[in-house]
């Protein structure tokens, strides 16, 4: 995939999952928030370790720098989906994670990693949060108590 249509991909997947969490019951997206395996039985010979972390680390800034120059400002979460998204669709799987914590109210973030590596985030913001292993049910508990 080149530079421009990766770039194109990132935009439209921002503006997506924009629209989907904003916009939609979360009954219709929930299912994406566990689904952390990518089916890659089309490509055999790849593994989920099959590409080198600097390649998955390239994709996360050239997507950085879309985001930034998006018309909407979006949160962790939206990038988070869209950027999986757009690595699925380059048979690059990665996990989202979601972590919680009190300071002093209760705060929510999201990050992506391959094999433990983070991605898009650093070791220093994601050790500040406790990750949630249920993230559905997390949501459907948090959406409820609103």
């Amino acid at each position: 995939m080149s530079s421009l249509s990766t770039i194109l991909k990132a935009y439209w997947l921002l503006a997506k999952w924009d629209y989907k969490i904003s916009k939609q019951p979360y009954a219709k997206w929930k299912s994406d928030l566990d689904s952390n395996s990518v089916d890659l039985s089309s490509s055999p010979n790849q593994r989920f370790d099959a590409y080198p972390q600097q390649q998955y680390v390239q994709v996360a800034q050239l997507f950085g720098k879309v985001t930034r120059h998006h018309y909407r400002k979006m949160n962790c979460l939206r990038r988070c989906m869209a950027l999986k998204e757009l690595l699925i669709s380059m048979h690059m799987p990665s996990n989202l994670h979601i972590g919680v914590r009190f300071a002093p109210e209760l705060q929510a973030h999201s990050w992506l990693s391959v094999n433990g590596f983070i991605i898009n985030d650093s070791k220093e913001v994601v050790s500040t949060y406790t990750e949630i292993t249920n993230k559905s049910q997390f949501f459907q508990t948090s959406i409820s108590t609103l």
